[in-house]
């Protein structure tokens, strides 16, 4: 049966092969419409540039795009602002990157600001940074581009230069530094409605950081009544009390905050905290060693979980509703014991990023009251604290410096004055000093842990090969059903009924032998292997083959009785066979 479809698994096998070759040469080449583009392109800016008689744009994240139908000989770049320079134009469109914005006369249109662009009846807002296109799925990107590596289809675009047209025939101005225009009706954030909001009155909110001042926020917005998060109205009345969480950690501040300090109510990206909750009290700002921003509430500490974009409670509240004291950064003063913040990852040998963990800790052993900060040393670094005869160091470089904790304590005195005593001291003398053990982690207690689990892609790979291997094994059990004899005897010749259908001339053929195995696994059944012996004393390769179409094996009589229907076959044809074993 095997040999019947020879050539649709050589087929199968050659577009496999064909396809992973095509794949690894896209990961390893880059995507240039040709190998000399870079060297014979002529750049009209850092966006645009002809070649062979064509104009091509760059869309970031997805290279060089043709943009078809532009004439090179008329094309221009749109003058004005850098961030404008992903607009261009010939004689008939106008066009952002390789796309075409609908409806703008190339002759009239100008740059209003803020990534507004016009010819004075329609009018488009089109941000200068790309952003993927979720229409089109990772799996079907791969598949366009091995397509359009073999000619077959147009280069595939995962990432573009969003564009929003506004409604024609406003009159629109730029509104503040950000992506914001207003009518004399309307307010848009990147070119969608702000619902009800008054286009005099509208302006940011201020971001409040712990140890430095304030800055205008470029996400949350008031006309003096209402308040948005970029376009959407959130559920709440503008008052005095909110402002914008300035949070210095990295991770940490990839989103952002907005509190009602009066309320206690938190939205995260414009989606709020459960209400019922309320109030929740930030937990401390600096979050230079934590994956998470954690706020307490009446029953619980609660953070934001970016992954699946859900707010989640880490634990029980430490603290109760009594106030916190943040005496260093991520050290926190509750009555007379101290909290500190840590971070920790788990990363899997093949599959990458497992999960991120904020955890606080209780420092053991320690009275705040005892707790005497030492003068000296180099404060943008940390500092050094002192407990009876114990002493400690408060990190302020954070994790993205390879300190993890916000506390460490030091092996003796002498590590204390040396750190007081340095005031040029590095980030690198203080990992040395991790390293040689000199600090170490403090003995603590973990009160609560907030994790994140990431969904793991590494193992992407490793399932597509183990699915392509299973079904193969389940199209070759489905096709024994059919023929499991372990060779064709035909036009003369004794084909191995497997991958690689090995033929033999009859004539040329001494024996075949059978072996009987006991299998090696604790099934406690057999297998069979057959063996074709010349005349000319070359011998074949020992093929393992069973009798019926199952992964289990089989008894010794059942192999035995099979093989005697072979040997009858073989017989037919004037093969001398042999059992062994």
């Amino acid at each position: 049966m095997l040999y019947k479809y020879r050539y649709l698994f050589f087929a199968a096998a050659a577009i496999l092969i064909l396809s992973a070759g095509t794949l690894l040469f896209t990961l390893l080449s880059g995507s240039d419409p040709a190998a000399d583009f870079d060297e014979k392109k002529k750049e009209l800016n850092g966006i645009f540039s002809t070649y062979n008689g064509k104009v091509y744009a760059l869309v970031p994240s997805n290279g060089y795009y043709e943009v078809s139908g532009a004439r090179p000989e008329t094309f221009r770049v749109l003058s004005g602002a850098y961030r404008d320079s992903h607009i261009g134009y010939d004689g008939r469109y106008v066009y952002a990157g390789n796309l075409i914005l609908k409806g703008l006369r190339p002759d009239r249109t100008a740059a209003l600001g803020n990534n507004y662009y016009t010819d004075g009846t329609t009018t488009w807002y089109c941000s200068g940074i790309s952003e993927a296109d979720e229409s089109l799925g990772a799996l079907a990107y791969t598949i366009q581009f091995i397509g359009y590596r073999w000619g077959l289809n147009a280069k595939p675009q995962s990432y573009r230069y969003p564009s929003v047209e506004l409604p024609r025939g406003g009159k629109y101005q730029p509104r503040l530094s950000q992506d914001i225009a207003v009518s004399s009706r309307q307010a848009f954030y990147k070119g969608l409605p702000m619902p009800e909001a008054d286009p005099g009155q509208l302006r940011p909110l201020m971001i409040q950081y712990r140890e430095r001042s304030e800055r205008l926020s470029v996400d949350y917005f008031t006309d003096g009544k209402r308040v948005y998060y970029r376009h959407q109205l959130l559920p709440t009345a503008y008052s005095p009390d909110l402002y914008e969480l300035g949070i210095e950690g990295d991770l940490p501040s990839r989103n952002t905050y907005l509190v009602d300090h009066r309320s206690g109510r938190v939205y995260v990206d414009g989606q709020s905290f459960d209400p019922s909750k309320a109030p929740y009290r930030l937990l401390g700002r600096s979050l230079i060693h934590s994956a998470h921003v954690l706020f307490m509430a009446k029953d619980g500490m609660y953070f934001y979980n970016a992954e699946n974009k859900e707010t989640e409670r880490a634990g029980d509240p430490p603290f109760g509703q009594q106030p916190v004291e943040e005496i260093a950064p991520d050290v926190f003063r509750r009555g007379d014991r101290i909290y500190y913040l840590s971070v920790s990852e788990s990363w899997g040998r093949k599959t990458g990023l497992q999960n991120r963990r904020t955890h606080l800790q209780k420092l053991d052993g320690v009275r705040a009251s005892e707790l005497q900060k030492l003068p000296g040393g180099n404060p943008g670094y940390g500092s050094v604290w002192q407990s009876g005869h114990r002493y400690f160091y408060f990190d302020a470089l954070g994790s993205s410096q390879l300190m993890p904790s916000a506390v460490y304590e030091l092996k003796d005195a002498s590590v204390a004055r040396q750190l007081t005593a340095s005031a040029d001291l590095r980030s690198d003398d203080l990992r040395d000093l991790l390293d040689s053990g000199a600090l170490k982690e403090a003995g603590s207690t973990t009160v609560v842990t907030a994790t994140t689990d990431y969904r793991e892609y590494g193992n992407l790979a490793y399932w597509l090969i183990g699915s392509g291997i299973v079904l193969v094994l389940l199209l070759t059990l489905v096709l024994k059903k059919g023929n499991g004899d372990p060779f064709v005897l035909k036009d003369g010749y004794l084909i191995i009924n497997n991958f690689s259908f090995k033929k033999y001339r009859i004539h040329e053929i001494a024996k075949v032998v059978f072996t009987i195995e006991r299998t090696l696994t604790g099934a406690g059944g057999y297998n069979v292997r057959m063996q074709v012996i010349e005349k000319s004393g070359k011998t074949g390769r020992k093929l393992m083959f069973a009798g019926r179409a199952t992964l289990l094996p089989g008894s010794d009589a059942e192999m035995r009785q099979y093989i005697q229907k072979l040997k009858a076959q073989l017989r037919a044809q004037g093969i001398r066979s042999e059992i062994t074993g």
